[in-house]
């Protein structure tokens, strides 16, 4: 994270101190009634007399972590402070301990899929991501890279709290201000359940409004963490939190909508009440899971939106991959997500955008170009494995990729597009290099060979739709009407009318399966079902090979 360049200047100046002496308390207090948190921040400082604390400008879909600031107040040593953007520069005695006091006004009392990422204290639970809440020291630049960061809670009757790095009302661990940011924050009416695999202990915990268990939820967990560990050949993990939060209100039971993050020791998922454990929440936990090597051992380079097309596109081919090669999913369910992620790239407006248009638009247009990292890199995955195995490299594309992950174990390699370049071509060999250029660079459409799947899968051009409910997703959970009807479309064709109250609904993501709605205009409660299909074209679809194919010459 970088800061003003004049917070930086005058910190460096500063004399030299133990760096492992600073200690940093926060007290988090949710507040039901406001539908906010009250946070209270107290730090030993050592040996200077200007410190600094900082805050996230946004994260995910906050556009403006500083506006949700209330009666910011600093005291304790502090005489003076001056604020550089997001940087607040604090002068005060040697040795002094400062405060810091604020609520966060997220303006709403429910999570609810407008803004998943909101810190938001509901009637039942508050969640937030560090990066949307917390003002933290800074690191560098003449101050401590770690902290001794303790917190206590300041919770209702019944409410229990668990963090990325601590469970229970009170914990404590070294910290970098990195890490305190990048994890998840989670009280409430909780339930947890933590379980072993081989020696790993995973945690989850969550809100009993979903359609599983917790000890359900923490058995897949471990299955799907072992699968990715043997994959990866690692014996030792760290110990994992997983926070499954419920967003808004359910459609209907089968309203199976999920956001993921990977954080700092933790998965935080967030997902409609009514989700159950199905091939979705699979998907979306190895895919986060999966990040403890892309994105976490192998750290990007800032900013790393411009290697999204592989942190998040190679974990999600990854993550694919070894859902199916453990044996978790059979051959019809990793066609069916390869099969998405082909026709949803051939639909994208936006299939060409460059990594800078990504870096730029990733959030705004999170539909079109948001999707492109992910749908690239499963292509490319898909493509590169092939061809590198077709150029005498048995192991294909995992090459490349343990041999990224391996410099990231250094410590001394960021990952970038030049460096997965030049590692590619060495490794793989200079057909790497051309390839790396027309569809990560240039941008080009990708084609994935009919045979990326051979003999397991057989491939050819189909007639596909684009996937289109309707009517707006979210403000339809949010109300529990119809809102935003497309003028045309199939839900409107089949008898859907703008307004129209939602009684029950069967809705998913797949434009070969029916959307089934029940209802109500005045006192007839009606029932429809449409599929919700788009614009058609053709595109590449893969299906499992039967026998008489397989033994084809």
């Amino acid at each position: 994270m970088s800061y003003p360049l004049a917070c930086v200047l005058l910190l460096t100046s500063l004399p030299a101190w133990s760096q492992n002496s600073e200690v940093v308390r926060y007290e988090l207090a949710p507040q039901v009634e406001t539908g906010g948190v009250r946070v209270e921040m107290s730090w030993d400082t050592a040996g200077r007399t200007l410190s600094a604390v900082f805050i996230a400008p946004r994260w995910g879909t906050v556009n403006d972590v500083p506006g949700l600031i209330r009666n910011l107040q600093f005291g304790g040593g502090v005489t003076g402070v001056r604020k550089q953007e997001t940087v607040w520069l604090l002068q005060h005695g040697r040795d002094a301990t400062i405060t810091c006091t604020y609520e966060i006004d997220p303006g709403r009392r429910t999570l609810d899929w407008d803004a998943p990422h909101l810190p938001v204290t509901t009637r039942t639970f508050f969640h937030g991501v560090g990066n949307t809440f917390l003002i933290v020291p800074i690191a560098g630049a003449g101050m401590p890279e770690k902290y001794n960061v303790t917190l206590r809670w300041r919770l209702p009757p019944r409410w229990t709290a668990i963090c990325s790095w601590g469970d229970g009302p009170a914990a404590g661990e070294e910290l970098t201000p990195t890490d305190l940011r990048d994890s998840v924050y989670f009280a409430g009416r909780i339930v947890s359940r933590t379980v072993e695999n081989e020696g790993r202990a995973i945690t989850v915990a969550l809100v009993d409004r979903f359609g599983f268990r917790e000890d359900e939820f923490a058995a897949l967990a471990a299955k799907i963490l072992g699968y990715e560990c043997r994959f990866m050949g690692e014996t030792e993990f760290p110990r994992l939190l997983v926070a499954a939060v419920p967003v808004g209100e359910a459609i209907g039971a089968n309203d199976s909508r999920l956001v993921g993050m990977g954080l700092y020791r933790s998965f935080d998922l967030l997902a409609a009440p009514a989700s159950t454990l199905n091939d979705g929440f699979e998907s979306l936990f190895a895919h986060e899971l999966f990040h403890h090597w892309n994105g976490g051992v192998l750290k990007a380079g800032a900013p790393d939106k411009l290697v999204y097309w592989f942190i998040e596109g190679f974990t999600e081919y990854y993550s694919l991959r070894i859902l199916y090669e453990s044996g978790h999913w059979d051959a019809k369910t990793y066609a069916k997500w390869i099969n998405r992620h082909l026709r949803q790239y051939h639909n994208n407006p936006a299939a060409n955008a460059t990594n800078e248009q990504i870096a730029e638009r990733y959030w705004r247009e999170r539909d079109s170009v948001g999707e492109i990292p992910y749908q690239r890199g499963v292509l490319l995955g898909l493509r590169w494995h092939r061809m590198a195995r077709g150029s005498g490299t048995p192991d294909g594309l995992d090459r490349l990729f343990k041999a990224l992950v391996a410099l990231g174990r250094t410590g001394e390699f960021e990952l970038s597009n030049a460096a997965i370049r030049e590692v590619g071509v060495r490794v793989l060999g200079d057909w790497f290099g051309a390839e790396f250029d027309r569809y990560v660079t240039a941008a080009e459409t990708i084609t994935v060979p009919r045979d990326a799947l051979a003999p397991e899968f057989v491939a050819d051009l189909e007639e596909v739709y684009e996937y289109q409910l309707g009517f707006d997703a979210n403000k339809a959970a949010k109300d529990k009407r119809v809102r935003k009807l497309v003028r045309g479309s199939a839900a409107e064709k089949a008898g859907v009318r703008e307004g129209d109250q939602l009684v029950a609904a069967k809705v998913h993501a797949d434009p070969d399966q029916p959307i089934e709605l029940a209802v109500k205009r005045g006192e007839e409660v009606r029932q429809i079902r449409y599929y919700p299909r788009g614009r058609r074209t053709l595109a590449l679809q893969f299906h499992v090979a039967d026998s008489h194919t397989l033994s084809a010459p």
